[in-house]
């Protein structure tokens, strides 16, 4: 009698392949710019980055544009607002930038090609300039005009 053996297969490389799909998913998901951006309309706290200077502020010069100009000058006249101060474009969350509070966004050009951060430096130092000083009214007043708007009820 001929015996026959049962060709035993393996599934742990399928599970491996499977397992890194599945995670590479997450990552492309959770790093997508407002994945992780609350969605209550409220700003989190900022964890302020150590400075309330504009020492690291580019040169509201070296702009062509007039609003980038502005913002620029908005962000060295008000450091130590926006250094508290949430940023809705999502630059907190990006694994790119990760920045912890709007000043940061001036400390390099990623602030000259967002609507969003010079929306929010304008408005703050306008705000400031209309004798508004505390930090969390600047935020709610950012947070009413910038923070994504619920979809469906």
């Amino acid at each position: 009698m001929k015996q026959t053996t049962k060709r035993r297969t393996s599934y742990r490389p399928w599970l491996v392949a499977i397992g890194c799909v599945l995670a590479l998913a997450l990552v492309v998901v959770m790093t997508s710019p407002g994945a992780r951006q609350p969605s209550n309309g409220h700003a989190p706290v900022v964890v302020a980055t150590g400075r309330s200077d504009a020492s690291f502020v580019l040169d509201p010069a070296r702009f062509a544009d007039s609003r980038q100009r502005e913002a620029y000058a908005a962000a060295r006249q008000v450091p130590a607002i926006l250094n508290q101060l949430y940023c809705w474009c999502g630059c907190k969350e990006n694994p790119a930038t990760h920045h912890r509070a709007l000043l940061e966004c001036y400390e390099s050009e990623h602030a000259s090609g967002c609507d969003i951060c010079i929306g929010e430096a304008t408005l703050a130092r306008s705000l400031v300039e209309q004798g508004v000083t505390d930090v969390r009214r600047i935020q709610d007043q950012i947070d009413l005009t910038f923070a994504p708007k619920p979809t469906g009820s």
